[in-house]
């Protein structure tokens, strides 16, 4: 499994950028002061309200439901294309001082677009404790837990496999390891889907493993011993794979880190911990 599905978004979001680049500089020149005024506003607007609202939420993957989702679900390259043609206009002097603007506005949106794609994997050694995958690294909690996840439906992975697929550096957004899981599911019966609800909720969501975002927010009432005694950290997130809830009320749940593998949480410890996005597999349609 190569990065072909990463070459081929990086295209379409340059295309894509360098067109509405050459769209903004032809309003700029042609359309009236106001109108590129109210555009740019409205484009700075705009990018603001896709880095809070929209980058790291789930319904991107329900817009964009492919392996590069981490590409062309980052939009900030666009809207630096679109405002830097609107702002060409502006830039007082002749084409070499234009040009030399452009090509900084194009730099730093390029950064952008391939800022999660630079530096490499962790090295990992592929550590099993029963049915989890060991952690093998700072960074690998979700490699390991997507792992864990692809084995229990039959499916071969190991850490290091998903670690390169789901671009893990320091850590692995939820983009990336939509990614792994991805391509590990591709010509298979199984999809890949995000969800996003309650702790409560959880229970009602049925089906086999699923990868949890979990940890301590900052700021938060708990008891000391979640950081004394147990080592979470406030406002680091990590990734455990629920397995199942028990008859008795605790949660089955599939800890990566060395030493852990199954544990059993209490209904409170799910209540405090559960951050409120995961991932599943699903049943292709």
């Amino acid at each position: 499994m190569g990065t072909i599905d990463l070459y081929v978004g990086v295209v379409i979001m340059l295309a894509v950028s360098s067109g509405l680049f050459l769209l903004g500089r032809r309003i700029a020149i042609l359309g009236p002061r106001w109108l590129t005024n109210v555009l740019a506003i409205l484009t700075i607007a705009g990018v603001g309200a896709y880095a809070v609202y929209l980058r790291d939420n789930m319904l991107m993957a329900i817009m964009l439901p492919y392996s590069n989702l981490i590409v062309l679900g980052n939009w900030f390259p666009v809207g630096v294309g679109f405002l830097g043609g609107l702002a060409w206009i502006r830039v007082y002097g002749g084409r070499v001082r234009k040009g030399i603007y452009t090509a900084v506005l194009l730099a730093v949106g390029l950064f952008a677009l391939l800022q999660p794609l630079l530096g490499s994997p962790p090295e990992c050694n592929n550590e099993w404790l029963g049915e989890v995958c060991i952690q093998t690294s700072d960074a690998t909690c979700s490699a390991a837990s997507a792992a864990t996840v692809l084995v229990s439906v039959g499916i071969d992975a190991e850490e290091s496999e998903l670690a390169r697929l789901s671009l893990t550096r320091h850590g692995t957004s939820w983009q990336g390891l939509y990614r792994g899981l991805k391509l590990k599911t591709a010509g298979t019966k199984w999809d890949v889907e995000v969800f996003q609800c309650t702790a409560d909720e959880l229970r009602d969501l049925g089906g086999g493993p699923k990868i949890l975002a979990v940890g301590l927010k900052r700021g938060s009432n708990y008891d000391p011993k979640y950081v004394d005694e147990y080592g979470w950290i406030p406002g680091q997130l990590h990734s455990v794979v629920l397995f199942n809830f028990m008859d008795d009320g605790r949660v089955r749940i599939g800890e990566p880190t060395q030493d852990i593998g199954v544990e059993y949480w209490s209904p409170e410890d799910l209540q405090l911990l559960w951050r409120g996005i995961g991932l599943r597999l699903v049943p292709r349609q």
